[in-house]
């Protein structure tokens, strides 16, 4: 259950990051902070979110968790294929950025070390 609670509230502060970040951080800060919330910020949370999201179907479908690295990397790797090399094909203004991918990976491990840090055993 508590693993659910963590899942849910990842997805939640993904989204209220990017309505932070598209309201009122990107277009007020300028210089590389500015430059790394417009084209990367989100895509790490993105990354944090939709592995947050996976764990969640695979706990309720009762199908186990997300637990390593080797599930993340493959998962993320073709989520990235389907946004930056599918989309642009179908989304005019939509472009691909090979650095994405590693944004999405970066999101994937932020999640996988909090969660880690977040159910650690206590002994």
């Amino acid at each position: 259950m508590k693993r659910r609670i963590f899942d849910i509230l990842v997805c939640l502060a993904a989204l209220l990051f990017y309505l932070l970040n598209r309201l009122l951080l990107s277009p007020t800060l300028g210089g590389p902070v500015g430059w790394f919330l417009v084209c990367y910020a989100n895509d790490i949370f993105a990354g944090a979110a939709i592995v947050a999201w996976l764990d969640l179907l695979l706990q309720l479908g009762r199908l186990g968790q997300v637990c390593s690295w080797k599930q993340v990397i493959p998962f993320l790797f073709l989520c990235g294929l389907v946004w930056e090399v599918c989309a642009p094909a179908f989304k005019a203004g939509a472009v691909f950025d090979l650095w994405d991918f590693a944004a999405y990976q970066a999101g994937g491990f932020l999640w996988l070390f909090t969660g880690r840090f977040a159910f650690r055993s206590k002994k």
